[in-house]
């Protein structure tokens, strides 16, 4: 469990605000426009395969670290439809915003724990974080109607991601994998770096800070936005100050109260 820290002022020009909160869900939802966009254009093969992987690449990560920044933002009633669906089609047993958001919480309070319900995909070594970075989205369902009640405290959103699922298989057979593919692998790819990178060091589970070469937080700032990189660099700021931006945790500490 993290140790107590003062909690910023409202009026801390560091703190996320409502303005935040409303951008953070409509570029969340233009990532989920483009990218089923881009699939129905492969699909008419009015565009070729690789740049819809190519706008996977790109494009994913911000949609993981919007609906992130959201979790501490908005519960599932504050958000709209779309958000709270979480309608990218990982897989047919899919859970959404709500579970996710209780999840995470579950998450800061008991970081890189055996308590923590992210410790499949934290704990183990890298090999072990790797695959369960590869398989969250059935290991989070599956784990999550294992608790009691768990199936009955689905939210009814599960219906329409098992046949948004459906739906694109169906309408793009084969073609499907030149969505799913890159979706699993740069969700993976994101996941191993959120997760288990901020939170092991050395072998030794934990909260910690992400040092990377200037240059390559430059280009990764470039290519994913600030909030994502340093929401990552500075991730155990994060924990302890979840309220303050993303983009602004290397700037802030609690002298700022």
């Amino acid at each position: 469990m993290q140790p107590h820290q003062p909690i910023p002022s409202a009026n801390d020009p560091h703190v996320t605000t409502v303005a935040d909160a409303r951008r953070y869900q409509f570029r969340s939802l233009t990532i989920v426009l483009l990218l089923f966009s881009a699939y129905g254009a492969v699909v008419a093969l009015a565009m070729p395969g690789w740049i819809l992987m190519i706008m996977m690449l790109l494009l994913l990560p911000r949609w993981m670290i919007y609906t992130h920044e959201l979790f501490h933002l908005r519960g599932p009633t504050q958000v709209d439809f779309a958000t709270r669906l979480m309608p990218l089609p990982f897989t047919p047993f899919a859970l959404g915003y709500d579970e996710f958001r209780q999840i995470h919480f579950r998450h800061h309070k008991h970081p890189a724990t055996r308590a923590d319900p992210d410790a499949f995909h934290l704990l183990g070594g890298p090999w072990r974080a790797a695959w369960g970075a590869i398989t969250v989205p059935e290991q989070a369902f599956f784990r999550w109607i294992r608790q009691p009640h768990g199936i009955r405290t689905l939210s009814p959103g599960f219906w329409w991601r098992i046949g948004i699922f459906g739906a694109c298989l169906l309408v793009g057979g084969w073609t499907f994998l030149w969505f799913w593919i890159p979706l699993r692998l740069v969700y993976a790819l994101g996941d191993f770096s959120f997760f288990y990178l901020p939170h092991v060091r050395d072998g030794v589970p934990g909260t910690y800070c992400l040092k990377l070469p200037r240059a390559f937080q430059v280009l990764a700032e470039l290519l994913y936005g600030r909030t994502l990189v340093r929401a990552t660099m500075f991730h155990d700021r994060h924990h302890l100050h979840p309220s303050i931006q993303a983009r602004a945790l290397p700037f802030w500490n609690p002298e700022h109260l």
